[in-house]
């Protein structure tokens, strides 16, 4: 798949927040239409594995757990750990998602989710980045450039807080895509704002600090069952949608009209 967006010179996507719901929009309306149209767990896995011909395969990656998952854009031989937890290396062929063992498990499925459609938003905004020559399918060999080793703190993290480096982007990139793909716009914020004026706020949105914590906390939990994702990431792509929203500048709209 190729991104009809800008490009820097080294063949990193220049993408908006917003560009990733357009992104998820046309993925899902070509290989999961049913997405679009009523709200539930979009099949990552089916995504991944039959629409974009990755391998997904669980590994040990390291000794504790800072490394959920990673991608190869090329055959690279990475260093992991065996079935006892010894140094050992794992071949890894190009077009390859590695998922740690840590996230096997009911408790830990929203997490493998997010981690895997992450991965998937490396494959699909990162080619061109990881190629000699900024071609879409002609893989960089050298072995720095060759697969992207996700650490736990840039999965779902909703911002940072200092000038971003390229493969901080690449970070910020994946996670927004992961987001867009799990928790489409349309059928997300439908969703969430109906069990919102559910719990009794007929405005349709939260606001933090103003509405009863265990009504937000209601609605943050039935939205990320219903999706299948994680607490924290659903509270993150409601905050995107305008869903959630700080006391102060709720106060500081509404004084605008009086």
């Amino acid at each position: 798949m190729k991104l009809n967006y800008p490009m820097k010179s080294n063949g990193m996507y220049i993408l908006k927040s917003g560009d990733f719901d357009d992104i998820a929009t046309a993925i899902l309306k070509e290989h999961m239409p049913y997405a679009l149209e009523y709200p539930r767990a979009v099949d990552i896995d089916h995504l991944a594995q039959e629409c974009f011909y990755l391998d997904i395969q669980h590994q040990h990656i390291c000794y504790d757990g800072s490394i959920l998952g990673l991608i190869a854009f090329d055959d690279a031989t990475i260093p992991m750990l065996d079935m006892m937890y010894r140094p050992s290396t794992c071949h890894i062929p190009a077009g390859t998602i590695v998922i740690d063992y840590s996230l096997i498990g009911r408790d830990n499925l929203p997490r493998e989710r997010f981690t895997k459609a992450h991965e998937t938003g490396h494959w699909v905004c990162h080619r061109p980045y990881h190629s000699p020559d900024n071609q879409q399918f002609e893989l960089r060999t050298a072995k720095a450039n060759s697969y992207i080793a996700c650490r736990t703190e840039s999965i779902e993290r909703s911002k940072y807080n200092r000038e971003k480096t390229d493969s901080d982007w690449e970070e910020w990139q994946a996670d927004h895509f992961a987001a867009a793909i799990l928790m489409p716009r349309s059928t997300f914020k439908e969703y969430a704002s109906s069990v919102i004026r559910h719990v009794g706020i007929c405005r349709g949105f939260l606001v933090e600090g103003e509405d009863r914590k265990n009504k937000v906390y209601q609605v943050v939990e039935d939205v990320a069952e219903q999706f299948c994702v994680s607490k924290q990431a659903a509270q993150i792509r409601m905050t995107q949608l305008g869903l959630f929203v700080d006391r102060d500048l709720y106060r500081a709209s509404f004084a605008m009209y009086y």
